[in-house]
């Protein structure tokens, strides 16, 4: 989760006393200002979608390493398995992410026969500017535009995401499921609530506050610094999803369809425990399960949960993260043999220098506390120094499951 840390402008001050930001103005930089030509939308079929956002990318993304090509490939949208109709999986990205994110997930669903694939949502992939102009609305109609397109070429559709990419889908699924005879929802560290007030506030101040924060770009598969327009298109799409799901008990909608739900408990970028709620009453389609990374079991029945214990110290493993459900340890990024490291976690500059210096360190979310019990190894959890969790120690256990919901094995919502 980007940092929210605070520097003493008073013009901020006086606006935003209610949480805090790390500046006032973007910096001046070319990554940080808006392309002139508008992303590729509603573009068909998907080929030709594929090469209007590959020259997209050519033209307008600023690159961060040498390797232009690995930058572009990371960022593009992409599907496998085309030879495959029976079965079909849409995936869309979370705020700041791209497509690479679904890499592991689809590369083990398409060797397995399933047909699946993944967009890229207007204004990621080539440079934090371009977060400048996007909209919910925006996002919303891409989405759609591509469930529907891939509805045509598939006879057993699957839709889901990552974080916000999650309430996309699932707005999409109350209007279109029954149209398009929708299957089920995947979803992973869905981002149906923050736990951040400021999101709250995003779509009042997108305009005052653009830049809520910058850093420096060193992740080809991600941005780091999100413009504060990309925050208030995710609480939109929270409060349209809300909206839908209506939480008077008189009023309470709910959506019959099948859903396989990842989540880490100890997420910090999502109010985990809202969602688990929202999956015991919103979700009423009796084939669901929720595949729940931590130790507090959350208040769902027995037959619909798989509970994974994120405490492994052989892995040096405290807790999941946001971003870990979805990543195998083999990554070439994000697993055990990369030296890619996120050590900005939300742990002081300390830690993180030491964390940076190569130090071994534990790993967890962004701003992990460990809990102390009975005050036994008080002295070494206070000294861990943490990094960002960014692979699935139970991903072939996910897989399986991914492959249990479509029907390609038995044992849907079994431990074993």
């Amino acid at each position: 989760m980007p940092k929210f840390t605070f520097k003493a402008v008073h013009v901020c001050a006086a606006s935003v006393a209610l949480f805090s930001l790390s500046g006032c103005h973007s910096s001046h930089s070319s990554q940080f200002s808006a392309s002139t030509q508008a992303f590729p939308v509603g573009v068909q079929p998907f080929d030709n979608y594929l090469d209007n956002v590959e020259s997209y990318l050519l033209e307008h993304r600023t690159f961060i390493s040498d390797n232009q090509a690995k930058e572009i490939s990371m960022n593009m949208p992409f599907e496998c398995g085309t030879q495959y109709r029976d079965i079909g999986v849409l995936l869309v990205h979370g705020l700041g992410d791209s497509p690479y994110f679904f890499r592991d997930v689809a590369n083990a669903m398409c060797d397995e026969g399933i047909h699946v694939r993944s967009i890229l949502l207007p204004g990621h992939g080539s440079k934090p500017g371009d977060m400048l102009n996007v909209s919910y609305e925006q996002w919303q109609a891409e989405t759609n535009h591509h469930i529907r397109l891939f509805s045509e070429e598939v006879d057993n559709l699957y839709v889901g995401g990552f974080s916000t990419g999650a309430n996309l889908t699932t707005i999409a699924s109350f209007s279109m499921a029954e149209e398009l005879d929708i299957k089920g929802l995947m979803h992973f560290s869905p981002a149906f609530k923050s736990r951040f007030f400021v999101s709250r506030l995003a779509p009042y101040i997108d305009s005052l506050f653009p830049w809520p924060n910058v850093e420096e770009e060193d992740n080809p598969s991600r941005y780091n610094s999100t413009a504060m327009p990309g925050f208030a298109a995710y609480q939109e799409s929270v409060n349209v999803l809300q909206d839908l799901f209506s939480q008077s008990e008189e009023e309470k909608r709910t959506l019959n369809l099948p859903v396989l739900m990842v989540v880490a408990e100890k997420d910090s970028v999502v109010d985990t425990i809202k969602i688990a709620e929202q999956f015991r009453d919103n979700f009423i389609h009796p084939r669901k399960c929720l595949l729940w990374q931590g130790e507090n079991v959350p208040e769902v029945s027995d037959n619909t949960l798989i509970m994974q214990t994120m405490d492994l110290p052989e892995q040096r493993i405290s807790a999941a993260s946001h971003m870990s459900t979805l990543f195998s340890e083999h990554n070439i990024l994000y697993g055990t043999e990369s030296r890619f490291r996120i050590c900005d976690n939300g742990q002081g500059s300390d830690a993180e220098a030491r964390c940076r210096a190569g130090e071994d360190v534990w790993y967890g979310p962004w701003g992990f506390k460990p809990e102390i019990e009975n005050n036994a190894l008080v002295s070494d959890k206070e000294e861990r120094v943490y990094a960002r969790l960014t692979y699935n120690p139970y991903f072939d256990r996910m897989v399986g499951q991914l492959l249990a919901f479509t029907g390609k094995t038995k044992t849907f919502c079994k431990s074993h």
